[in-house]
């Protein structure tokens, strides 16, 4: 079978006070970790925290049950910034498991060790921070290689934040 194509054009940001804005509509959300500035009004991708998938985006974000997980990984300053790419319902838990084994988000906690669909090459764009732009992943594929990375990316973000001055 031929990989399946999909891009996912990504919207956001969202912050947990004005989340119930977000679509109404399927699609994978991202929650991040997040500083905003006062001055330049801009806000900072810290930490991708966790990748999720709804037939209704809203109403899963409304009262989440991981909330409180997501808020017990902010320092002082920070805060939960959400961005939302929406993707029709077939396609949903694939392209959401795709992204999870890809990325590794600390807060994803079953993440697959084999993707269980057919080959998928996905291309994620605007709003990405922290995300890879471009990638494929295979039927049947191991999500070995993906975790290892990513692990040893934020293994390095995390030595770069300590050796950063204030």
């Amino acid at each position: 079978m031929a990989i399946q194509d999909i891009s996912i054009k990504f919207s956001g940001y969202w912050s947990e006070y004005n989340r119930g804005l977000m679509p109404r509509r399927a699609g994978v959300f991202c929650v991040y970790r997040a500083h905003f500035n006062d001055l330049s009004k801009a806000t900072t991708m810290l930490e991708l925290l966790y990748i999720g998938g709804s037939p209704n985006v809203h109403e899963c974000l409304a009262e989440h049950r991981l909330a409180d997980r997501w808020r017990a990984c902010l320092g002082p300053e920070e805060s939960l910034s959400f961005s939302f790419g929406p993707v029709a319902l077939p396609e949903l838990a694939a392209c959401e498991t795709a992204l999870v084994m890809r990325h590794q988000p600390r807060c994803n906690d079953a993440v697959p060790q084999v993707f269980p669909f057919d080959s998928l090459s996905l291309r994620l764009t605007h709003r990405t921070p922290l995300l890879h732009g471009r990638f494929s992943i295979g039927a049947r594929s191991s999500g070995v290689m993906h975790r290892l990375s990513g692990q040893w990316v934020r293994r390095g973000l995390d030595f770069l934040r300590r050796i950063q001055p204030g």
